[in-house]
């Protein structure tokens, strides 16, 4: 095996590596759970001080925050029934 070759193979496999899937399994695994539970703790602080607006608030984040990280690869993701609705409005529109 040739040097040339041997680049050549580690070029291609970089374009073939996809980042995506680590970043999705970083996110539903780690992030999204770390801003419910900080969420959750704020909300549980203002619950234990009697003030109901800012854990609402706090519970409403935390249900937003779900949503976002859990649900947005189905929602807007490029075969999702959104984002193809959206294709087809800007086609209607120009």
């Amino acid at each position: 095996m040739t040097t040339a070759t041997t680049i050549n193979d580690i070029t291609t496999s970089a374009y073939i590596a996809d980042l995506t899937g680590v970043w999705s399994a970083l996110v539903q695994h780690y992030i999204g759970p770390a801003i419910i539970i900080i969420t959750g703790f704020f909300a549980v602080m203002y619950l234990v001080k009697r003030e109901i607006r800012p854990m609402l608030v706090f519970l409403a984040l935390a249900v937003i925050a779900a949503v976002v990280v859990y649900a947005a690869p189905a929602l807007l993701g490029q075969n999702s029934t959104l984002v193809r609705n959206g294709g087809e409005l800007v086609k209607q529109v120009n």
